[in-house]
């Protein structure tokens, strides 16, 4: 088995849910198998798939009807523009990111204490580290982004309205703006990456993404991000991290852009080989 599945809860008595119990009622177990089907697919993909029924449909061997009932007809799932998550789902994704930075920032607590208990004079270059921090922590604070510290995350509160103006302000509308007030789960979304990234982070976030002609449709597919997907666990990680940041010239002899789509394959191939291995 392959020691990087992910499992997730499937609470015992969700038959007794009447929201369930109506699901089959209307559309008998096969309108259950499907809707577990649909959780599956949304804790793959991040909590965020395309509202397109037929494609659904086709990937679930069924008819396009029974699929925009279920996503529709009994409040399971949240519906956002032109796609669509779960609640849920999201707050025991978060659940699972919170564990791992609380892990992480153990680890690094552990490495400090030995750090300070081997040389003493570290104590002097953290201080430093913790005004340095601060001082990027104000100058972020000057957008007027009112954005909780992730090491604080319980003790402030998110201006979601700042949040959406500071988008919208320093995007120009190249990835269409975003309208208040939002949804719960956008705001769920915006909780978790500020949580682990922290306001500087996600200020960054947005700014990389502006700059980004990868992300603002000069790719060969023209594919131009949008907030949700930006706020997507694993896209805000990539672009923070520069994956669509543009190059003078790309190794293919092409613009940065067309790189960064090539990557986009090869790195999707590459998962598919290690998963083929894997079930072998």
């Amino acid at each position: 088995m392959n020691k990087d599945t992910f499992y997730f809860s499937h609470d015992y008595n969700t038959r007794s849910d009447i929201k369930i119990k109506k699901i089959i009622v209307k559309h008998g177990y096969e309108g259950y198998g499907i809707f577990w089907a649909l959780i599956e697919d949304l804790y793959q993909n991040a909590n965020a798939l395309p509202l397109d029924y037929d494609c659904i449909a086709y990937d679930m061997r069924t008819n396009s009807d029974i699929i925009e009932s279920i996503i529709n007809d009994f409040d399971l799932f949240e519906v956002d523009d032109d796609t669509f998550g779960s609640l849920s789902v999201q707050r025991r994704l978060d659940k699972r990111s919170q564990k791992s930075l609380k892990a992480r920032q153990s680890a690094m607590k552990r490495w400090d204490d030995d750090a300070n208990a081997l040389r003493t004079e570290c104590d002097s270059n953290a201080i430093k580290e913790r005004k340095g921090k601060e001082r990027k922590e104000k100058e972020i604070g000057d957008t007027n982004v009112s954005l909780s510290d992730a090491e604080h995350p319980t003790q402030a509160k998110i201006d979601y309205k700042a949040v959406i103006n500071f988008f919208n302000d320093e995007t120009q509308g190249v990835f269409g703006n975003v309208m208040h007030p939002i949804s719960k789960k956008r705001k769920e979304c915006i909780r978790a990456r500020i949580t682990e990234y922290g306001k500087e982070g996600f200020a960054e976030m947005v700014r990389k993404a502006t700059k980004s002609d990868f992300l603002k449709g000069d790719g060969n597919k023209g594919f131009v991000a949008k907030f949700d997907w930006m706020i997507r666990p694993s896209n805000f990680q990539k672009i923070l991290e520069g994956n669509y940041d543009n190059k003078n010239k790309g190794f293919s002899g092409g613009d940065a852009a067309s790189d960064a789509e090539l990557m986009f394959h090869i790195q999707q191939g590459i998962a598919r080989g290690m998963e083929e291995n894997a079930g072998q």
